[in-house]
């Protein structure tokens, strides 16, 4: 079951944290996870603005038992998610960190 922290996005952006929650969902039910047993959060911080890069930070014990190859992956697969929000830069990473990914949003060049 595993639980995704995201951090970097307004609080006025509700429309695209509805967004990235239904797809993380359906992207990790493709790993074998129920969309039921995955859980989304979203940290907002108001005095944020939309040159913030977002960030997404993964648990669950079944990252620990996939090889690296796996998680990067998995990484790329959930900035790809968070890339649609239109933020400059996006990372994903699982804890205990065995892979991250980051990059600039291609949609902004």
């Amino acid at each position: 079951m595993p639980i995704i922290d995201v951090s970097g996005l307004m609080s006025s952006e509700r429309e695209k944290k509805v967004y990235i929650r239904k797809d993380l969902k359906v992207f990790f039910k493709t790993l074998g996870f129920s969309e039921d047993s995955t859980t989304v959060t979203f940290d907002t911080d108001d005095t944020t603005g939309p040159e913030e890069h977002v960030m997404a930070r993964m648990y669950s014990k079944k990252f620990m038992q996939m090889e690296v190859l796996e998680l990067e992956r998995m990484c790329d697969s959930v900035v790809a998610v968070l890339e649609k929000a239109g933020h400059p830069f996006n990372e994903a990473f699982p804890v205990p960190v065995l892979a991250m990914r980051g990059r600039p949003n291609k949609q902004n060049h």
